[in-house]
């Protein structure tokens, strides 16, 4: 009976000793890092696993249909600035943890709060100047990251709208147009202008 015991505690160890194994292999998988480097040349460290919601992450890396790849290689952002690729990575970071819920079209209300339920991506954008929400916005959309395009999209139509055309013109930076263009754009798109 002793004997039986001995054997049975040998073969509970090898067994605990495999699992521990494998365990520890696939947690290495999970910490795969990756850095993403700005236009600047400032790099920022992020998990893989969050940096391939990113389209342009995960062709740099050429994955299979699998989302298997080989070992991770950094990639250079270059048409990102440091601080806007810093805020990238924040919502990559956050994002991977605790996705965005889906943005629901037709909008439910007319605020940002409104429509974007969960606080971190509430207090995500608030505080940030227009520059860096614009810039946010055409990072997003050149990385391709859908939840991160439609949540930037989402604050600048909410910011948008009740606004009179001069409001949406100096808001979105658009010149004036001097009176033969604007003679022009009245005669070419009369739809527009419409009254």
């Amino acid at each position: 009976l002793h004997d039986h015991c001995a054997c049975l505690y040998i073969i509970a160890l090898a067994f605990l000793s495999i699992i521990i194994e494998i365990a520890t292999m696939n947690a290495d998988e999970c910490m795969e890092t990756i850095k993403l480097t700005s236009r600047g040349g400032d790099s920022f460290e992020l998990p893989y696993a969050a940096a391939r919601l990113a389209h342009v992450v995960r062709d740099a890396n050429d994955e299979n249909d699998d989302g298997d790849i080989d070992s991770p290689e950094d990639v250079e952002i270059l048409k990102v600035n440091s601080p806007c690729l810093e805020k990238v990575v924040e919502f990559l970071k956050h994002y991977h943890e605790e996705a965005l819920t889906e943005i629901k079209t037709p909008l439910e209300d007319n605020t940002f709060e409104g429509n974007v339920k969960q606080e971190w991506y509430q207090n995500f954008l608030k505080g940030i100047d227009q520059p860096m929400l614009f810039d946010l916005v055409t990072a997003a959309n050149f990385m391709a990251i859908q939840p991160l395009l439609d949540l930037t999209c989402l604050k600048v139509s909410c910011q948008l709208m009740g606004k009179s055309a001069e409001e949406i013109r100096q808001i979105l930076n658009i010149p004036k147009l001097t009176p033969e263009e604007e003679e022009t754009a009245r005669r070419d798109h009369r739809w527009i202008f419409d009254d």
